[in-house]
C-alpha cells in the first residue's frame, strides 16, 4: 500500500465528529459564543467548549474576549483555504502549515 503524502488522519482525527464539524459549519457563517453555538446546536454547553477545545489545539478555530463571554471564529488562514465547501482543500494546507505541531500529532 503507498502511502499519502498529507497525512489526513491526524485532522480527522479533530473533524472526525459530527459536532465539531457542525461547529466549522455554523463558523463558517459568523463568530460565536459557546452558549450560542450550544444553543443553535441543541446540545450541552461542556460537549461545545470541549470541541471548540480540540478545534482551537489544532489551530481550526480561534477565540477572542468579548466582554465576559469568548467568541469562537474560524482562523482566517483555514477559512481561506475552505475554497466553498471542500474541506480535503482546507485540510491539506491546514496541515501544511500545522502538521507537525498539531496537537494530535505529539
Amino acid at each position: 500500500m503507498k502511502s499519502v503524502s498529507t497525512p489526513y488522519h491526524y485532522c480527522f482525527d479533530v473533524l472526525g465528529n459530527p459536532l465539531r464539524i457542525s461547529i466549522i459549519q455554523l463558523l463558517k457563517e459568523k463568530p460565536r459564543s459557546v452558549s450560542e453555538l450550544s444553543k443553535q446546536l441543541d446540545e450541552e454547553q461542556s460537549k461545545v467548549s470541549h470541541s471548540l477545545a480540540a478545534l482551537k489545539k489544532c489551530n481550526f478555530v480561534e477565540a477572542k474576549r468579548d466582554g465576559k463571554k469568548l467568541v469562537y471564529s474560524l482562523r482566517e488562514t483555514f477559512l481561506k483555504n475552505m475554497k466553498g465547501d471542500n474541506l480535503f482543500e482546507a485540510i491539506e494546507a491546514h496541515y501544511k502549515e500545522h502538521g507537525p505541531n498539531c496537537w494530535r500529532c505529539e
